[in-house]
Parts: structure tokens; C-alpha cells; sequence
């Protein structure tokens, strides 16, 4: 695939493609008001805590993304910043693959894919927003790290390096292992390899520091083995674990599925549509030539391995060594996510299978069917998943109380002791808990993930000693003093079986809506100070930010 100087003509196709799309699988959520479900969660004024900058101690599992949506939060309302990110990344994405295509019909396909797939399905459905925003960036590092013997093509690559991993940790890696395979099977000299991985893995450290760093510092537990099952690619499809990842699904999460992946005809359709693409796309030399196709290739295979590694023949049990013995190996744990390097793959086939039927003149009907057959085999992504998605407002008490904490900055507990909730004014969508991101302070609350048939433990030890003394039936209370919580918020308006809520009769309490604050008195036990190089990681993301901005400005005056 050449690049021509006509690269943007097919950029503003695909990011009008993406946009279109977007709107079609967004639909209630771009209402105004908050889209809140599972782990989408955004909130009024996300403060620049501790937390969004990744220095208070904890896993840093939103850094630096939530550093970035706090700053857009100074200049707009903060379910504003929701909707322009979710349906930014579509326009990202499509103007992405587009660029990567010779015609307009080309680009249009390459969209169309991107944009309506499984994998965007099933991650919007868990709330994933982090994961849509890194993949948008995906197509330009792949560019850039194809073009990475030109000047302007390492400008591309530092800049689109550096703005995957504002995602945070998964799009981080995602690019990284995109630029890093193309770059070493691309047919150049030796020492221009090297350079080009010396540029990549560095650019990579440094872009992504923002959250490795303070993982590395973090006062966790060690994971759970346990997670490499409960988190393993699931079969949404009939052809089974495999089958359903080739077409791009898959997530563990059986509540995100679509239901006509699980119906033959469909997915059958699907299926045939993927592997004619392929065999039209690497049958042809040129693909195995040019250090686009071939990087994409190769990536989107590792990433297919790397997704199904759990349901190969030992597979599980490696999967969970790496998780539990090695730093950062949890980022394995969910491995379908590496699925998006195959459907990456599968969108620069598009583009190359319809840009030679379009040199080569073919009818109309098959570049229109390339197009369309997406959106055909999977209609229910439509329009917030077919209804389930929507925007609402918090109601008023939870601003009420959060103000008020937030200006005590004294530790805060929240009950019961579970990770999601289903609030009636959010018509029951199952949603993580907010109060992490709706006060700046420290927040103690269960970070377990209860599943069907296990739970995944946690990684906050002050969590941790919470969820034992619960079980134990001890003095939770005692516990809450110990780790320097003065203020426990009970959500009255949430199940509350036994084991959940400690007993605060005695503690002064004060009611707003929904919302019981219990005052537990002023902390007397002295806590731990805060490492000073826990901002070294931040430090290093800006001095990327910085560099990758200036390079590029210089690239493009000169």
C-alpha cells in the first residue's frame, strides 16, 4: 500500500464515516446529561486529586485519562467532555484508517469497519472508554511506524505514541506493540531497525511513565490467580473461543454480547466476510512487501495469540504465573482487549481489497456490500445498544454531600461494601461506584469484582482489612479510625444485605436524600507521607507531551 500525497482526501472521508457512525452507535448517550454504566463513569467536577495525578499510593489503573478529562472539566461541563471523547475517538479512528487507503470508496469501507465492530461493541458495553479513545490512535502509530524512515513519519509515530498512552496503561501497551512489531519487520538495514526500536521503546518508557512509575510504587497486594479465568475471552459466537475472537469479539463479559453473534446465519455471514477479505488481501505479494501490511499482519496475529492464549492447551496456567509473579502482568488477565491489533488488521485488508477493486473498475454493488456488511451483521450496536444506554443527572443531594466532604479533605468510607451499583435514577444500569472520582480525598470502598461464579479479589489492602472485618463480623468501625477515615457514606437507596454495612449507631449522622454521612470523629492515627517520587512518572509523560508537540511543529514548518 503506497501513501500518495492524496492521503487526506480519504482522512476526511473515514473521519466522516466515523462520525456518522458514531452518532448511530452512541445515540442516547450524546443527549446531555451523564452516560453511566458499568466502568463509564464520569461526574460533574473530577478533581485534581492525588488520585487523577497518580501519586496517592494506589494502582494507578485511570492515569493518566483521568488527568486529561479533569483538565478538560476546567473549560467545560463535565457530561460535555463525556460525549466529545466517546464520539472524538470514532472521528479519530475513521480519519486514522481512512488515511490508509488510496480511494474514497477504500476509506469508507476501512471506517466502517473500525467503527462498527464487536470489540467496540463489547468494550463500550463494559464502559471501556479509555480502551475507544487508545484504539483511535492505533492506525496513526501503525502509519507512523511504517514511515519512520521519513522525517515526518517518526514525527507521526512520537506524536501518536504519546497521545495512545493519555488513554492509559492498555492503549499505552496496545501502541507500543504496534509500533515496535512493524518497525522490526519492516525490510530495512540493520542499523535503521535498531534506531527505529531505540525510538520506539524509549518514546514508549517515557509517554507511559505516568503510570508504570507509580505502579511500580504502588502499596498493593499481589493480584489474584483466580482473574486469569474469570477474565478469559469468552465464546460469543457458535464457533467457539477462537471463532469468536477472528471476528472480533469475545470479552469475558457475557452481559455485553450481542445477540445475534450467538445466532448462526449472522455469524456465519460475518465469518465468510472476514476470511474473503483476508485471502483477497494476503494473497497478493505487494501485501507482504510493503512494512504497513506486513507490521499489521504481524501485530494482528500476536494480538489474537495474546487474546486467546488462555483457552490453548496450558495456556490458562501460564497466563496466570505471568499475572501473579510478574510487575504488570495483570495487563494480561483480560487478554480479549489484544483483539483490537486483529481487527486493525482487518481494516487495512478492507481498505487494500477495495482500493484494488476500485483501480480496477468493478462494479458498484461489491464496494457497497464491503461497506455495509459491518453494520449488516450486527444491527443491535445501534443506537446505544439498542436502547440501553442513556444520559442522565445526579441527583442533587449527591452534589450536596460531595461539596461538603470535599471540603473537610478527612478520609471518606463507602457502604455497602460493594464495587457497582444500580441507582433507580440511572434506570438501574449496573455502574461503578462514583464516589472515587466525585471527591478529591481518599476513598475506601470495595474494589473486589463480584462475578457469576467467583469474586476477583482486590488490590487495596486498606480495602482489604475492610472486607475481612465485614466478614468477620468485627469493629469495622475501629478498623475505618485505624486507616484515618473520619466520614462513612451509606447509600440508603442500595441493598444491604448483612456484611455490609458496619454499625454506626452512636456516630452522629446526617441525612440528604439518599445519602446518611456518619461523622466517626477527628482522625488521631498518624498516616504515612507521601512518597515524593511518585511524581516523577507525570513528570516524564509531559516531557513527552512537550517534545512530541515541538517535534511536530518543527516538522511541519520545515
Amino acid at each position: 500500500m503506497s501513501l500518495t500525497k492524496g492521503v487526506a482526501r480519504p482522512g476526511t472521508v473515514g473521519a466522516a464515516v466515523g462520525f456518522l457512525l458514531g452518532l448511530l452507535v452512541l445515540g442516547p448517550s450524546l443527549a446531555p446529561g451523564y452516560t453511566l454504566h458499568y466502568d463509564l463513569v464520569f461526574v460533574p467536577d473530577l478533581p485534581l486529586s492525588a488520585r487523577t495525578l497518580g501519586t496517592d499510593g494506589s494502582v494507578p489503573r485511570a492515569v493518566p485519562n483521568d488527568l486529561v478529562v479533569a483538565l478538560l472539566g476546567l473549560l467545560l461541563p463535565g457530561w460535555l467532555v463525556q460525549k466529545l471523547v466517546l464520539l472524538g475517538a470514532f472521528v479519530i479512528g475513521g480519519a486514522g484508517v481512512g488515511r490508509l487507503a488510496r480511494s474514497l470508496p477504500g476509506a469508507a469501507a476501512a471506517a466502517a469497519l473500525w467503527s462498527w465492530n464487536p470489540w467496540v461493541g463489547e468494550r463500550l458495553g463494559i464502559g471501556h472508554w479509555g480502551y475507544l479513545v487508545g484504539a483511535a490512535l492505533l492506525p496513526w502509530v501503525l502509519q507512523g511506524a511504517a514511515r519512520s524512515d521519513e522525517r515526518r513519519g517518526r514525527a507521526l509515530l512520537v506524536a501518536s505514541l504519546t497521545a495512545a498512552a493519555l488513554g492509559g496503561s492498555t492503549p499505552g501497551v496496545l501502541a507500543a506493540l504496534v509500533a515496535g512489531v512493524t518497525v522490526v519487520v519492516a525490510p530495512r538495514p540493520a542499523a535503521r531497525r535498531i534506531r527505529d526500536v531505540a525510538l520506539v521503546g524509549g518514546m514508549a518508557l517515557l509517554a507511559n511513565a505516568a503510570w508504570w512509575w507509580p505502579f511500580l510504587r504502588a502499596a498493593s497486594r499481589s493480584a489474584d490467580a483466580g482473574g486469569a479465568a474469570a477474565f478469559a475471552s469468552g465464546a460469543d459466537t457458535p464457533f467457539g473461543v477462537v471463532g469468536s475472537l477472528v471476528l472480533g469479539g469475545g470479552l469475558w463479559n457475557d452481559r455485553t454480547w450481542f445477540v445475534e453473534r450467538t445466532t448462526w446465519p449472522l455469524a456465519t455471514a460475518a465469518l465468510l466476510a472476514v476470511a474473503l477479505v483476508l485471502v483477497l488481501a494476503l494473497r497478493r505479494r505487494a501485501w507482504w512487501q510493503d512494512p504497513l501490511t506486513r507490521g499489521a499482519t504481524v501485530a494482528g496475529c500476536l494480538g489474537l495469540l495474546v487474546a486467546g492464549l488462555a483457552a490453548l492447551p496450558g495456556g490458562r496456567g501460564l497466563v496466570e504465573t505471568i499475572v501473579v509473579h510478574v510487575p504488570g502482568g495483570g495487563l494480561l488477565r483480560d487478554g480479549q482487549k489484544f483483539v483490537v491489533l486483529w481487527v486493525l488488521l482487518l481494516a487495512v485488508a478492507t481498505a487494500v481489497v477495495v482500493d484494488r477493486a476500485v483501480e480496477r473498475g468493478l462494479p458498484r454493488l461489491p464496494l457497497v456490500l464491503a461497506a455495509l456488511w459491518p453494520v449488516a451483521t450486527l444491527p443491535s450496536l445501534a443506537w446505544g445498544h439498542a436502547g440501553a444506554w442513556g444520559s442522565v443527572d445526579y441527583p442533587p443531594e449527591v452534589r450536596t454531600v460531595s461539596d461538603r466532604l470535599a471540603a473537610s479533605e478527612e478520609a471518606v468510607a463507602v457502604f455497602p461494601w460493594s464495587t457497582y451499583r444500580r441507582h433507580e435514577w440511572n434506570d438501574d444500569r449496573v455502574v461503578l461506584d462514583p464516589w472515587n472520582r466525585l471527591l478529591p480525598q481518599r476513598v475506601v470502598s470495595d474494589d473486589r469484582l463480584a462475578l457469576r461464579e467467583r469474586t476477583v479479589a482486590g488490590e487495596d489492602p486498606a480495602a482489604e482489612r475492610v472486607t475481612r472485618s465485614l466478614a468477620d463480623d468485627g469493629d469495622t468501625v475501629e478498623v475505618l479510625r485505624s486507616l484515618g477515615v473520619r466520614w462513612v457514606v451509606v447509600q440508603l437507596d442500595q441493598p444491604a444485605p448483612p456484611g455490609t454495612v458496619p454499625d454506626l449507631s452512636g456516630t452522629p449522622s446526617r441525612t440528604d436524600g439518599d445519602l446518611a454521612v456518619h461523622d466517626l470523629g477527628p482522625v488521631t492515627t498518624s498516616q504515612a507521607p507521601p512518597d515524593p517520587l511518585r511524581a516523577l512518572g507525570l513528570l516524564g509523560t509531559g516531557l513527552a507531551v512537550v517534545g512530541s508537540s515541538v517535534l511536530a511543529l518543527r516538522v511541519r514548518r520545515g
